[in-house]
């Protein structure tokens, strides 16, 4: 996708929106001043993690369990479950 072009004023008048189509449909601005481009806004580049559209690929990637440690790791899973006490949990 092309960038979108945006003076300067429109980007200091909707800063929050702009913020948030770079974060959350990765749009590109370009800020302009007169008829210079003084500014491109551009997502961050991933600091930690990986990709939604890589989280796939890299799920399949896993080594598989067998049965016998897919059962045991499913009784693991419950005895934690059943060790919650949600009673105790603080919540900020």
């Amino acid at each position: 996708m092309p960038p979108r072009t945006i003076s300067a004023t429109e980007a200091a008048r909707t800063f929050s929106d702009v913020l948030n189509q770079v974060r959350y449909q990765g749009t590109v601005f370009d800020v302009v001043r007169g008829k210079e481009v003084v500014a491109r806004i551009v997502p961050a580049a991933p600091t930690r993690g990986v990709a939604l559209a890589q989280l796939d690929a890299l799920v399949h990637s896993w080594p598989r369990l067998g049965a016998r440690e897919a059962l045991a790791f499913e009784r693991d899973i419950e005895k934690a479950l059943g060790q919650i006490r949600t009673d105790e949990v603080e919540w900020d």
